[in-house]
């Protein structure tokens, strides 16, 4: 497949996370994230098949955005059977980090709520005290990193916060192998990635049943400027996602991202707070990883 010269995945607009109980979930991050109910409704049996999830027709949904203001939003949506998800269990999204005024602070902040702390905040080594990091796992399986950009990092260019929690500016992919899965995003959509480098995450390894040690390899691939995936490759024994019929990905199902390319033949105009305009359609990555791609009106 040739490389296209443009990069074609652009802003993150929403990242989807399943729950089994709506209110819950939307009063854990208003409570404790600061974030603000954008809409909700019921999930349109267009969108849902659009998806290709049309069990999630008639589902209650909600669209939640930091207090800061930006748009780019959470969105849960609620499946009272969802099989529960395990951290790090699987291929597919497993990560969501937010750009924080005040890593430890946020730290704090959450842990007072159903946030369980798997990493306590530290200086990134790699970025010589630029960044400050810290980790948890909410209560849907959902891993949260909250990075606290300090000053500029060479190479990247990082949002800083205008509130103490704000929004979404990295999702982490799992998969066979950080590499291919570069290669694939630039290949199809022409955006860049880097060298990929290897790095020890204790907690993750816990998670899935390896040596505190373990080498894991993993790099970025550039969206629009302040947003990123990072690719981490997983240890053998880790397997796609099952995706339950007609439904969506349990624990963090999906992205949705602008994109600079022509709408696809079928692609629907839904409108609401995360789509405008947009033309919409659903497709996966090289890991079975599921992105809702807004092309422009």
């Amino acid at each position: 497949m040739p490389t296209i010269s443009t990069p074609q995945l652009g802003r993150f607009r929403a990242v989807t996370v399943v729950c089994p109980a709506l209110d819950a979930s939307v009063a854990a991050y208003r409570e404790f994230l600061g974030y603000r109910e954008i809409e909700a409704g019921l999930v349109s049996a267009t969108l849902a098949d659009a998806w290709g999830a049309p069990a999630v027709a008639g589902h209650r949904y909600a669209v939640l955005g930091p207090a800061s203001g930006a748009d780019t939003y959470l969105r849960f949506v609620e499946i009272l059977d969802s099989p529960p998800y395990a951290p790090y269990s699987a291929y597919g999204w497993n990560v969501i980090e937010l750009t924080v005024q005040d890593c430890d602070a946020a730290v704090a902040q959450l842990a007072r709520g159903p946030f369980r702390v798997v990493g306590k905040p530290h200086d990134l080594g790699f970025s010589d005290g630029a960044l400050r990091a810290g980790q948890l796992v909410g209560p849907l399986g959902e891993v949260i990193y909250l990075t606290q950009v300090r000053r500029p990092v060479p190479s990247y260019e990082l949002p800083i916060a205008h509130s103490l929690i704000d929004r979404v500016f990295i999702v982490v992919l799992h998969g066979s192998s950080a590499e291919q899965g570069i290669s694939d995003y630039h290949h199809r959509f022409g955006n860049e990635g880097s060298a990929t480098f290897e790095v020890s995450v204790d907690f993750m390894a816990v998670y899935q049943g390896v040596d505190p040690q373990h080498p894991y390899r993993i790099g970025t691939v550039t969206l629009a400027p302040g947003f990123y995936f990072e690719l981490d490759g997983s240890p053998p024994h880790i397997g796609p996602r099952v995706v339950p019929e007609d439904s969506l990905p349990p624990g963090i199902a999906m992205v949705t991202l602008e994109t600079s390319a022509a709408p696809c033949a079928g692609a629907i105009r839904p409108g609401g707070a995360i789509y405008g305009s947009s033309a919409v359609t659903r497709t996966q990555g090289a890991f079975g990883e599921w992105l809702e791609l807004l092309s422009p009106a």
